[in-house]
């Protein structure tokens, strides 16, 4: 999900308990399986939200498909 959307979605209670307390652990909960060690590492020490998402080394949309 986008970072616009997570942000908007953290007001729910209970939301950040399952999907991350900031939108790098997000990034680690719902890619964790296929990303290295490091590439976790470097996503949740930074603090800017285009870095996290550049250190991505796989393909990825924030756009909804409807399948």
């Amino acid at each position: 999900m986008s970072s616009g959307l997570y942000y908007s979605l953290t007001k729910v209670h209970g939301f950040t308990n399952m999907n991350g307390k900031t939108y790098q652990e997000h990034i680690i909960i719902i890619l964790g399986d296929f990303l290295s060690n490091e590439v976790k590492d470097n996503i949740i020490t930074t603090d800017n939200i285009e870095k996290a998402l550049s250190l991505i080394n796989i393909p990825y949309t924030h756009q909804y498909e409807d399948l």
